[in-house]
């Protein structure tokens, strides 16, 4: 595995879970059973406009080679994945988040999986 291929699936989600938070947030949210009130419907697409603005982040520096902004957005990657975690873990505990709430879960789980092995396993395996 590389910060590359990990970039590009991160880049990937990112941009197909924001355009469809902006282009069709109700869809979205049907997904999950929450509220589908103006509010929430507007909160949906701002949350959109950020995931497809870190996705388009990721797939632009895929392609970069300096070690030490790779594992700065290795870090800044591990530590979104948690945070979208415990928020998720939250939500769902509130009962916000009732169906199809295993998704982000995974989705969140392998990428701090990934880029906790880039951080921490791979500089070891190399030595």
């Amino acid at each position: 595995m590389s910060y590359k291929f990990l970039f590009f699936l991160n880049a990937l989600v990112c941009v197909v879970l924001g355009a469809a938070l902006l282009v069709v947030p109700v869809m979205v949210l049907e997904q999950v059973q929450t509220q589908m009130r103006v509010p929430e419907i507007v909160q949906a697409r701002y949350l959109g406009a950020a995931f497809l603005t870190l996705g388009l982040l990721f797939w632009f520096v895929k392609d970069a080679t300096d070690a030490g902004l790779l594992r700065n957005l290795g870090a800044v990657g591990l530590l979104g994945s948690v945070l979208a975690l415990v928020v998720t873990i939250l939500g769902i505990l509130a009962g916000v988040l009732s169906k199809n709430n295993w998704v982000p879960i995974v989705v969140e789980v392998v990428f701090g999986l990934g880029y906790a092995f880039m951080l921490f396993l791979k500089p070891k395996i190399k030595e």
